[in-house]
């Protein structure tokens, strides 16, 4: 088991050494002069601009996730909190942010509190995520788009199916999901299905407990999430504009989905990296777009993240 584990790690280490150096051989495709000219267009105001919807989407979050965490607990350090353990995934691997989450946390509500608020905060942050994702791609056709209708198509596809699960889990966890789940699993002879059943068992509980006798947090939960995404989307697009790239609302906000569909097919890289610079390439390229362009896009707003995030932190230091 520890050789296993151990050579997963290897693998992951090694993963995020490849994408950093396809994120250096893509900047230097379109050329360090052009990353420069780009961070120099958008400036010290715009950088300020960009920080600034950093901390709102960041304390959009912040105060979803204090919904979520029972008790008393102050929203300075829930934000704090969530700032550090959203700086954690961008340099670790293995969202080990939620892990740093927890810790911080259950220092003042307990660990299984905090276990729990977490685990529910990020159900509720891709079920958020999907609703946000749709309804962007639908005002970006309504709202008179220049892109072509098969591209449209495939990304709303793409929405759909790979977020159908966390539809679906909604209609699930009413009827014990979790349980029924870890009950088949123990009967095909899954190892640990003991206490796999017992977690899950105290995980459908928990949910269902929030969601009957917390409704109106559970609502509120939702839709600040929901919010904190079009904060996201609006970053995007501030930073594209902010950096010189004059394309249509409805051209930049399907690209916006597309990238944000890519983060989920290799969650497990620290903050993506190399990862969202290359999807913005290729996607902004499908599109008929400067594949530079995207590139620049999503590497500048990464650079605003560990910005803002390391800004947030700090605020947890010196409390």
């Amino acid at each position: 088991m520890v050789k296993k584990n151990l050579s997963g790690k290897i693998v992951k280490i090694l993963i995020f050494i490849f994408s950093l150096t396809v994120l250096f051989f893509l900047l230097r495709h379109i050329g360090f002069d052009k990353v420069g000219e780009s961070f120099v267009k958008v400036g010290i105001p715009g950088a300020i601009v960009l920080i600034i919807l950093g901390f709102l989407e960041n304390g959009s979050d912040a105060w979803a996730l204090s919904f979520a965490i029972p008790g008393k607990i102050s929203f300075i350090k829930v934000f704090s909190s969530n700032c550090i353990g959203a700086l954690t995934n961008l340099i670790i691997p293995w969202e080990a942010g939620e892990v740093v989450k927890v810790g911080l946390i259950k220092k003042e509500t307990g660990a299984s509190s905090a276990i729990k608020g977490i685990v529910l905060w990020n159900y509720i942050f891709k079920l958020s995520k999907a609703y946000a994702l749709i309804t962007i791609l639908i005002i970006s056709f309504i709202a008179g788009h220049d892109y072509r209708t098969d591209h449209f198509t495939i990304v709303f596809g793409a929405a759909l199916i790979g977020f159908l699960p966390y539809f679906g889990m909604m209609i699930l966890i009413k009827s014990n999901i979790s349980v029924k789940l870890a009950k088949l699993l123990k009967l095909l002879g899954r190892k640990n299905s003991d206490e796999l059943l017992k977690k899950a068992e105290e995980m459908d509980s928990s949910l269902k407990k929030f969601r009957k006798e917390r409704p109106k947090d559970y609502r509120a939960l939702f839709f600040i999430q929901f919010f904190a995404r079009f904060v996201s989307w609006a970053t995007f697009l501030a930073c594209a504009y902010l950096a010189g790239f004059d394309y249509s609302f409805s051209m930049l906000s399907l690209a916006y989905c597309a990238i944000a569909l890519s983060g989920y097919i290799v969650s497990f890289i620290p903050a993506k990296i190399g990862v969202g610079e290359g999807a913005g390439f290729l996607i902004f390229s499908f599109l008929g777009l400067d594949g530079g362009a995207g590139l620049l896009i999503t590497f500048i707003l990464r650079i605003k993240a560990i910005i803002a995030m390391s800004i947030a932190s700090f605020l947890n230091v010196v409390r």
